[in-house]
């Protein structure tokens, strides 16, 4: 009996430590196995619905704010579409406790079979957060028409998003 409640009480703490969190100076790498795919119904073909990718979000609990007023903020990286993917746009932003701290829009091309990345960037000098920062959300949002969601096929998502206090 004392050896199966050690062993729940290991796969507990094991579940625990592997939720997402971020820490005030760390950097967070968000791939595409990270975030939670949004979608919107397109169309009905042949009785089967039709749903295209609108957007992508992650979100992380952020520790490391008690006491602070301010923060910097600082995004980059790169989102990739397949080399059949039409030309294609996105606009990334970041949220803190649901209150948009920035985001930057941007574009990829497709030229000779081949697709030129997005390359969102930004960053925040003193961001101030008088209640703190207790989440952080990153959220990408395909622009264009449903159809131009539906038919841009997003293989690749890199971003790194950095969040520090001055000392």
């Amino acid at each position: 009996m004392k050896y199966i409640f050690l062993l729940n009480l290991s796969l507990i703490s094991f579940s625990l430590s592997a939720l997402p969190t971020l820490f005030v100076g760390e950097t967070a790498r968000i791939t595409k196995d990270d975030v939670e795919v949004i979608t919107q119904f397109y169309k009905q073909e042949n009785g089967v619905d039709k749903y295209a990718e609108i957007a992508y979000e992650v979100e992380y609990p952020l520790y490391g704010t008690r006491g602070l007023t301010e923060l910097d903020v600082q995004l980059t990286g790169e989102i990739t579409s397949a080399w059949y993917s039409s030309n294609f746009g996105m606009t990334v932003t970041v949220y803190c406790n649901d209150v948009e701290v920035d985001s930057d829009t941007a574009y990829g091309v497709r030229y000779d079979r081949a697709s030129y990345v997005v390359k969102p960037q930004f960053r925040i000098e003193n961001y101030p957060i008088a209640a703190g920062c207790e989440s952080v959300r990153v959220r990408m949002d395909k622009l264009g028409s449903i159809a131009r969601m539906y038919f841009t096929d997003i293989k690749n998502i890199d971003l790194r998003l950095y969040m520090a206090n001055k000392f």
